[in-house]
């Protein structure tokens, strides 16, 4: 079940929640931000962290680890991609921002792995739910050699269809699987040893559709964006607006667009927010539709 926190990020969308909000409110969000963090490097290719991590993330937007060391990422989150995938993905991902002109393309921001993350945990939930069914095939198989009904099995035949069946496990592999569920008599109780084998991550499905929210929170341009910059910009909005109307008049949201050196002009404004304005009380843009739009198109 959700908590409560990420059910009011699902219900409002998320879309005006600075980036540390949502931290607090998805709680698996900053443990993969840790896992990332591990991987994050300084110019000398060398493992960045505490102040000098915090000093990387403010001096360049751009930092972010390395592509190849984002299969390691998200193994480290819990993934197991196979080395084809993760070459696909990343192909796909460098050809898409190396068209856009995106400086630091050979980099991958955290927003960017977590897109990656929701796409490969989606699969592996999939396959998870598939195993479902396969749990039960197996035991429906050692079932069938238990006449008995003991709920246990030799160790040696365990041991002859574990490597002579299905995906054949060698001798050593073999071992490692069965050694440790023998008991003194060496039978195996097979039941408790295949629900082992195919058992998931309790929290796999939790994390996922946390990130899942987080990533919709934040936008899809969030992958190569300064979150900092965005959440600047939250804050500044929240001040022109004491009262939380939700609404801008359009001369003070072009003074804050352009603060940072940035040249809207007032008619380009105009036509980014077409459709936002509230006409019948005439307060102005809603902004948090505005912020929603420049961080998905």
């Amino acid at each position: 079940m959700l908590q409560n926190a990420t059910r009011e990020v699902a219900a409002q969308g998320g879309f005006f929640f600075k980036q540390s909000e949502l931290m607090r409110m998805l709680p698996e969000i900053p443990k993969l931000l840790d896992i990332y963090d591990l991987f994050v490097v300084n110019g000398h290719g060398l493992a960045a962290a505490g102040d000098e991590l915090a000093a990387l993330v403010c001096m360049d937007p751009g930092v972010g680890i390395r592509l190849t060391d984002v299969a390691d990422c998200l193994r480290t989150m819990g993934l197991s991609p196979s080395d084809d995938v993760m070459r696909t993905h990343l192909a796909e991902l460098v050809r898409r921002r190396e068209a856009m002109g995106v400086r630091s393309a050979q980099r991958a921001t955290f927003e960017l792995v977590l897109t990656l993350y929701c796409r490969l945990a989606e699969r592996e939930v999939e396959e998870e739910l598939d195993k479902g069914s396969g749990v039960e095939d197996v035991l429906r198989v050692l079932r069938s050699r238990d006449p008995d009904g003991t709920g246990m099995l030799p160790y040696s035949q365990l041991r002859r269809m574990l490597t002579t069946m299905g995906s054949r496990l060698d001798e050593t592999e073999a071992y490692g699987v069965l050694h440790c569920v023998a008991d003194i008599d060496g039978n195996v109780h097979y039941e408790h040893l295949v629900r082992q084998l195919y058992a998931k991550d309790p929290l796999a499905e939790e994390r996922l559709q946390q990130a899942q929210l987080y990533l919709q929170a934040v936008g899809r341009n969030a992958i190569d964006m300064d979150m900092g910059k965005r959440d600047e910009f939250i804050d500044a909005i929240r001040r022109a607006d004491p009262m939380g109307t939700g609404f801008i008049q359009p001369e003070r949201l072009l003074e804050l667009l352009n603060r940072n050196e940035e040249q809207f002009t007032s008619e380009e404004l105009q036509l980014l927010t077409q459709g936002m304005e509230d006409t019948r009380c005439e307060r102005g843009i809603n902004y948090q539709r505005f912020l929603q739009f420049i961080m998905n198109e």
